[in-house]
């Protein structure tokens, strides 16, 4: 068991000599009290309370129970009114002198409740600083990530238009998206050597053609001569124009969408500013 001396009384236990000497009680009859009370105690608990050592005025050792205030309270209850009432005055006596700030006794307690102010001062100014720069720093990044925001969002605007609708476009239709007409766009995709034409139909280069990129559509036609016949559209999948989105921007080259928000020069024709240093700026003619 700990040892404890009878004159220390801590601000969160008391010990059943206390209690017996502000209830003017004789500490065997204390110690009875509890000892009968402990096990109802230890049902509701499940702890038992505290056992300590002392010693008394022979300077042996002696035990005793160290009770915090619910304890104590608990314990009160066996005791008559006055008894409780100066248990409960002296707890209140307690709670209030450990909440106290210590006052310094002599110069050197001085010096150093001095010292401990000025280094809690310090490291408050510190961690002050470091929220002030924690803060500066998230700003700038929410500024950073606004501006990326601000730079995806036609580009994920585009995509959302892209991804919106399952259905086959024509090239004429995603030419639309890049302000270009159908034979311009087909020409640009031929340079590119994405397409090629066969029978009067633009077909995929054989690398192509398993990515599910085309779909053919045949259309009903009558020739000039009143002979009926099929003619082969080739249209474009969700997937195919996605592809199309990332290899015509691999050129410089992108939809209205995003033009609108990209610096350019006149005549660039949807296409983003040349980047070679010296070099003019060259424009395409799509017609």
């Amino acid at each position: 068991m700990n040892e404890i001396s009878t004159t220390i009384v801590d601000g969160d236990r008391m010990t059943s000599l206390q209690i017996a000497e502000i209830t003017a009680r004789l500490h065997k009859n204390v110690m009875r009290a509890i000892r009968n009370m402990e096990p109802a105690w230890e049902k509701i608990n499940g702890r038992k309370f505290e056992l300590v050592d002392y010693k008394d005025e022979k300077g042996e050792t002696r035990p005793c129970y160290s009770l915090n205030k619910e304890e104590c309270l608990y314990i009160a209850t066996k005791f008559n009114d006055e008894a409780r009432a100066k248990l409960i005055k002296r707890w209140k006596e307690l709670e209030e002198q450990h909440q106290k700030p210590s006052v310094p006794q002599n110069y050197l307690e001085a010096l150093k409740s001095l010292v401990k102010a000025e280094e809690e001062k310090q490291q408050l100014a510190l961690e002050n600083k470091q929220k002030d720069e924690t803060i500066i720093t998230i700003s700038k990044a929410n500024v950073e990530l606004g501006n990326k925001i601000t730079e995806m969002l036609p580009k994920v605007s585009y995509y959302d238009r892209i991804l919106q609708s399952n259905a086959t476009m024509t090239i004429t239709q995603i030419a639309q998206d890049y302000g270009m007409s159908a034979i311009a766009m087909n020409k640009e995709l031929e340079s590119m050597r994405i397409q090629h034409k066969e029978r009067g139909q633009w077909i995929l280069y054989a690398q192509f053609l398993k990515g599910g990129y085309v779909h053919s559509r045949a259309v009903d036609i009558i020739r000039r001569d009143g002979r009926h016949d099929v003619k082969y559209n080739t249209e474009w999948t969700t997937k195919g124009r996605l592809f199309l989105y990332e290899a015509l921007k691999g050129k410089g080259i992108l939809p209205l969408i995003e033009q609108e928000n990209t610096p350019r020069d006149k005549g660039t024709g949807g296409r983003e500013p040349s980047k070679t240093s010296g070099a003019s700026q060259q424009t395409i003619n799509f017609e």
